[in-house]
């Protein structure tokens, strides 16, 4: 094919190559335009909840007990995706692996495995009330006729990488760890409500184990919170980014699963812990 690009049009520049196939859907720059139309809300009566891994299920039976005996008690009104964290043996096992030279692709994986353990633990609780643990590809592909079944399905959060996906600009741990999975999964199913357990009762103005009197924050946007650069948060600073760019969820809830009836609440919608909305 004769090349008839100008010499001053820098190779950079040129997005297209003259060609009788210009049809093709990748170049023609009509079929590619932005669309504005709504997103379809694929399971709108879905409801997720993220156990935190280190600040729920770590904590053994005293913590986790009275959590599943609330999820237990909320199965008769909600339909949930229940999603857990890996807990403090993702941090060895990411130092293991950072010291072994492994990628981010890799170091994701490992620490899915981790948050995979505190799943089955959580679905064998549920059991009874027919709830079992789904892996990654059956969520995305299956979760429908699953929950059709059952009234709960419990997976991991952890949100799966390419084994050889290029490190993050901070280094080679991934930054879309489990709290930022379940936002993922909320926002592409278009989920009803989006509820992360913690141990505290939601976003304080600074860290409310380190003294002083932190000051709750009831509401506020996902922008203001990333302003305010506070130093610690009880999940992901990942997930106020990409908060920014959701099609369907429109806000998350930060409650403390130690405090009994709080996922309750959340779940009827009442306004409890920290709401973060979009805008």
């Amino acid at each position: 094919m004769t090349d008839t690009r100008s010499e001053s049009v820098p190779l950079f520049a040129v997005k297209d190559v003259p060609s009788a196939l210009m049809r093709q859907t990748l170049l023609d720059r009509d079929l590619v335009r932005a669309i504005d139309r709504p997103v379809i809300r694929l399971l709108p009566w879905l409801n997720i909840v993220a156990l935190g891994g280190r600040s729920i299920i770590d904590q053994g039976r005293d913590a986790l007990g009275p959590v599943v005996a609330e999820l237990r008690g909320a199965l008769a009104d909600h339909r949930l995706l229940i999603l857990t964290g890996p807990g403090v043996r993702a941090r060895h096992i990411l130092g293991v692996g950072l010291d072994l030279g492994l990628p981010t692709g890799v170091l994701a994986a490992l620490a899915a495995t981790e948050a995979e353990q505190n799943g089955h633990l959580v679905a064998a609780l549920l059991a009874e009330q027919g709830v079992s643990y789904l892996p990654h590809t059956a969520v995305a592909h299956q979760l429908a006729v699953h929950l059709a079944a059952s009234r709960a399905v419990v997976s991991n959060g952890y949100p799966p990488y390419g084994l050889y996906e290029f490190p993050p600009e901070l280094g080679k741990i991934p930054p879309h760890r489990s709290d930022s999975g379940a936002f993922l999964l909320a926002d592409a199913y278009g989920a009803n409500s989006t509820t992360y357990v913690k141990d505290v009762d939601g976003v304080f103005t600074s860290d409310p184990a380190g003294g002083g009197n932190p000051e709750l924050i009831g509401e506020i946007t996902a922008a203001d919170l990333l302003a305010k650069d506070l130093p610690t948060l009880p999940i992901d600073a990942t997930v106020l980014k990409l908060m920014a760019n959701a099609k369907n969820v429109k806000q998350i809830q930060i409650v403390n699963g130690r405090t009994s009836g709080n996922i309750t609440k959340a779940l009827r919608g009442e306004h409890v812990g920290t709401i973060i909305r979009t805008a």
